[in-house]
């Protein structure tokens, strides 16, 4: 008789680096930028060195590296926007200040499955979480995501659709609610409140959720984390917002950092 095998150790596969909807828009900006944000974080947490893995010879790039998601059916709309009565807002960001009343506490009816980790989102599947501001079961059991803004929809505006950094937003809170209920959004929806405008230029874009959508997200994920390098794109635009040249952590910066144009109720 021949000896038995050893048994076969367990595969384990390699953690996923943990990202978020708000690292997408960084790195759809400037990958380096997600970079200084992820490494001030690890800095905190463990008392030790600023250590990006951004070579210090890198040279910067024109542009994000990230390729855009699908638009062709994203759409944007004048206006404020209507939920109708038997809408109900299933989940709120408790932790997000400024956010626009849009249901009444009889149209409230938390869903436990959102808010089970203190309102962060996991999908452990794609190593994402998240905290929409907001997300709505709609009459026909649509579930939306909401995610708000402070400016008016035609700020900042590059495109007929809306911002791109917006739409991806909207794409990766639609996966996060598709992942903690088992449900897929047709849509996600970023609204625009004005805020600065007195509500003069209301408006919101609906961004379409289906399976292009979770594609590029799956492949967005993928190109993030394979990036060893996370290089500069030093654009005024981009830098003088930026909170890691802020806090004179960028040594690639075109610009100083302006205060001015962040305002805490932005998202």
């Amino acid at each position: 008789m021949g000896t038995a095998s050893p048994p076969m150790a367990a595969v384990v596969p390699p953690l996923l680096e943990h990202l978020t909807p708000h690292d997408l828009v960084t790195y759809s900006r400037c990958p380096h930028e997600m970079e200084l944000h992820h490494a001030a974080q690890e800095a905190a947490r463990h008392g030790s060195p600023l250590t990006p893995r951004t070579p210090s010879a890198t040279r910067p790039e024109h542009h994000s590296p990230l390729f855009s998601p699908p638009v062709h059916s994203v759409q944007a709309f004048e206006g404020r926007i209507d939920f109708g009565p038997l809408d109900r807002l299933v989940y709120i960001d408790a932790k997000e200040r400024g956010l626009p009343v849009l249901f009444s506490p009889e149209q409230t009816e938390l869903d436990g499955r959102l808010g089970r980790h203190d309102g962060t989102i996991f999908d452990d599947e794609l190593g994402l979480a998240g905290r929409p501001d907001l997300v709505v079961r709609r009459v026909d059991g649509d579930l939306v995501p909401v995610e708000y803004k402070a400016t008016h929809l035609f700020h900042d505006i590059h495109g007929p659709h809306g911002r791109v950094f917006d739409t991806i937003q909207a794409i990766a809170e639609c996966r996060l609610v598709h992942a903690a209920t088992g449900r897929r959004p047709s849509r996600g929806i970023v609204l625009y409140g004005d805020a600065t405008g007195d509500g003069q230029r209301e408006g919101w874009v609906e961004v379409a959720y289906g399976e292009s959508e979770e594609h590029w997200l799956r492949a967005a994920l993928v190109q993030i984390r394979a990036d060893s390098v996370r290089a500069p794109v030093p654009v005024d635009r981009n830098c003088a917002a930026c909170e890691p040249n802020r806090d004179g952590l960028c040594q690639y910066a075109a610009s100083r950092y302006d205060p001015s144009l962040r305002t805490p109720a932005s998202g």
